[in-house]
């Protein structure tokens, strides 16, 4: 596209006017998912300043697309990943360019549809472990007790053997502390903050150190030779070169497999048992369906699909609480989208959250609805659910840089959902309300639910 072609006719980028020196922060601290989703009604696109730092916030879901499929060369991954890069290394959710189309390639069979199933057995396992330990009748921190529960089946898949609790428990005390500190430091812009010698920045840096040093024990005592992550990261090979991840890069990938997988399938998890609480006749279903298809026996690979429902419920999760809520982008030179002209550097970013909220896509988009997501159901617009673009999900991204773990999290989720259904019923702990936290990832605040043991299950 030449410059003449992105100069003409291009229309002008509506502005959000903000306060003086902070620009938008204020309401963007305030109610970051408030803010991001009213700008949907100023444009398309439209530009907001956070401190002296102009950003374009891409709106139409068509336009996203274009950033993240069509004119994926145009853009790096701005920001938010330069700041993660120094302190989780260059894996794949950070990596670029050629480097990161041969990582991918690498890791691509770790995650193939078979790989899975057989990563299945363990992931029962571990859920039958956790989830059956849980105390009955009282109110617990459900979304403390999935953490340790994601952790541990992510450190399982990945090394195919328990981790001893000692290095669980660092792992799942770092690894919050470690995803708060990068949010700040993305927020800010005059990077002043990072480098005073406060409290928070020495937490910071002692949870990097115990989750790199965790990291390296644990690969270390790895014996090799099973059908885990690890050892599919190990013996990997370039086809072009025959070459092998450098061990460096190996580590990289798997703090970058811990990052992405415990955190955001707890995440997603959470909303789900948060939602099925509030929604009896939801998780009954659930159990229903669970019950059905499993007959009281632990879950199976070749069950996963078998559970239609169960799956709709974590899709429609993903939808309302996209786990990663904000992402950005940087453009490498003057884009062209739609009719609006985006100059080379420009900070750049798209809001999952706001996209999949939009009334003309999802009719009532603050009401959880599984039953949304059938082919039947209908838009406002006439639109179908089955012809829905689908550029108007995009939990998991889209294009060149998409998850590359999505089965990986699909399997995890339904495993671990199908066997909580099994075992319990959820209910709100009284006099408690839960409300979203948009830090880095999309988390509620608190989730204290009571645990009723079902009767149903034999095994």
């Amino acid at each position: 596209m030449g410059d003449a072609t992105i100069a003409g006719r291009a229309r002008a980028v509506p502005t959000v006017r903000g306060w003086p020196l902070l620009g938008s922060a204020v309401p963007l601290v305030r109610d970051p998912l408030g803010f991001f989703g009213s700008l949907r009604s100023r444009g398309p696109v439209v530009t907001i300043r956070i401190g002296p730092q102009t950003m374009y916030v891409v709106n139409d879901p068509a336009l996203v697309r274009q950033v993240l499929v069509d004119q994926a060369h145009s853009f790096d991954k701005g920001r938010q990943y330069d700041k993660l890069r120094p302190w989780w290394g260059n894996g794949l959710a950070n990596s670029e360019g050629d480097f990161h189309r041969r990582q991918r390639r690498l890791m691509q069979p770790a995650f193939h549809r078979r790989q899975i199933a057989a990563y299945v057995p363990a992931m029962r396992e571990v859920a039958e472990e956790r989830i059956g330990a849980w105390p009955s009748g009282r109110t617990i921190a459900l979304d403390e007790e999935l953490y340790a529960l994601t952790l541990s089946m992510v450190l399982r898949n990945l090394f195919a053997v328990a981790v001893e609790e000692r290095h669980l428990a660092t792992l799942q005390a770092a690894l919050p502390v470690i995803l708060d500190g990068v949010l700040w430091r993305c927020l800010d812009t005059t990077e002043l903050l990072e480098k005073l010698p406060l409290p928070a920045n020495r937490r910071f840096a002692a949870a990097l150190a115990d989750m790199h040093t965790t990291v390296d024990t644990v690969i270390a005592r790895h014996a090799g030779g099973g059908a885990d992550l690890l050892t599919m990261l190990r013996e990997a090979r370039d086809p072009d070169t025959g070459e092998a991840m450098s061990p460096q890069q190996v580590h990289d990938e798997v703090i970058t497999v811990l990052m992405t997988g415990a955190e955001t399938t707890r995440s997603t998890l959470s909303w789900v048992c948060h939602e099925l609480g509030r929604h009896p006749e939801m998780q009954r279903r659930v159990q229903a369906e669970v019950d059905d298809v499993l007959a009281g026996q632990p879950v199976q690979a070749d069950q996963l699909d078998r559970l239609p429902y169960t799956r709709s419920v974590i899709t429609e999760t993903l939808r309302a609480y996209p786990v990663v809520w904000l992402l950005t982008r940087r453009a490498l030179t003057d884009v062209r989208l739609g009719p609006f002209r985006i100059p080379a550097g420009a900070a750049v970013c798209y809001v999952p959250h706001a996209v999949q909220h939009d009334p003309a896509w999802y009719p009532d988009p603050d009401r959880f609805d599984p039953d949304r997501f059938s082919t039947g159901q209908t838009s406002p617009a006439g639109c179908p659910a089955s012809r829905r673009p689908r550029d108007t999900f995009v939990a998991f991204g889209a294009g060149i840089h998409s998850c590359i773990g999505e089965p990986l999290a699909w399997a995890q989720a339904i495993t671990i959902l199908a066997t909580l259904a099994q075992r319990w019923t959820l209910t709100p702990a009284p006099h408690t309300r839960v409300r979203p936290a948009a830090r880095m990832l999309l988390l509620p605040d608190h989730l204290p639910l009571v645990l009723h043991p079902r009767h149903t299950t034999t095994h």
